[in-house]
């Protein structure tokens, strides 16, 4: 199975029939079959190599915990307005655009963006979502597009995700989007949720892990993990030097009984961030 210019990439196509899988809310309506076709082929080379490259659960459910808990944070943070940068084929945003007072913005590349529509198109209850004032599907690159124009300012709290995206990031271009969400959410302060694990604190790859890691990076066009030495607590201070405050790291699979998450038992490798910026001061808002 190969990857064609234009195609959706192994890990928006896997997340995707991930959500499918785990039943989550409104995910069959972007199910399709080249997505369970990665999944199983994914899922069959995964269950062949896991003892060798230090997952401790299948990679299906660490992404459900991972998923779950974001949509929980959402949740409990009673925000109205959402970014959601790189969402793939996220099933998240049809879901909270339900309650018409969520205003939600996901932004992803045009052939992401593009797919998920037609997807959406192909029922009922997808093309009622399409149709929502509430739910905006914004094609551009969100390292490079400034983000007031994707989410412009209105003086209301803004929770930012970036699912799955951090992990492909180099240090520097992690810091730099972290730069610009702070800037953003600097009108009337915010959240920012992201999931990413230091490659520190996995096992070191041996050969079988680097084979696999060989075949992701050929599904993904050439995109592998980016190389990063720092520490969980380094992170965190690069969030702070970044304008953010509050940092917390929570580790799902030490959550997953307290905030009901799926499986709550496994024990999965996942990692996800979550900070906050203080809003200006009145007399200092545009």
């Amino acid at each position: 199975m190969t990857q064609k210019q234009g195609d959706l990439s192994v890990t928006a196509l896997y997340t995707s029939a991930t959500w499918t899988w785990g039943g989550l809310p409104n995910a069959d309506l972007l199910d399709h079959a080249h997505a369970r076709r990665v999944f199983r082929v994914v899922n069959a080379v995964l269950g062949v190599t896991r003892p060798f490259i230090g997952l401790r659960a299948p990679l299906r459910l660490a992404l459900i915990h991972r998923h779950t808990l974001i949509d929980s944070l959402l949740r409990e943070s009673g925000c109205l307005r959402v970014l959601e940068l790189a969402a793939g084929l996220s099933r998240r945003g049809v879901t909270f655009t339900a309650d018409p007072r969520i205003d939600y913005v996901e932004v992803d590349r045009p052939d992401v963006v593009t797919k998920k529509s037609h997807l959406l198109q192909r029922s009922a209850e997808g093309k009622a979502a399409l149709a929502r004032s509430n739910f905006h599907l914004i094609a551009a690159d969100v390292m490079t597009h400034p983000l007031e124009e994707l989410c412009p300012t209105h003086g209301d709290p803004v929770f930012v995700i970036a699912e799955g995206l951090l992990m492909y990031l180099e240090p520097d271009a992690q810091r730099a989007l972290a730069h610009k969400i702070a800037r953003r959410l600097a009108d009337a302060g915010g959240t920012f949720v992201f999931d990413f694990v230091p490659p520190r604190e996995l096992p070191r790859p041996g050969r079988v892990a680097r084979a696999l890691g060989w075949i992701m990076k050929r599904f993904t066009r050439g995109q592998g993990f980016a190389a990063d030495e720092r520490t969980r607590d380094q992170v965190i201070a690069d969030l702070g030097a970044c304008g953010f405050y509050e940092v917390e790291a929570i580790e799902p699979s030490l959550v997953a009984h307290a905030w009901n998450l799926p499986h709550p038992d496994a024990r999965t490798n996942q990692l996800v961030f979550v900070t906050h910026v203080h809003p200006k001061p009145s007399r200092d808002r545009s």
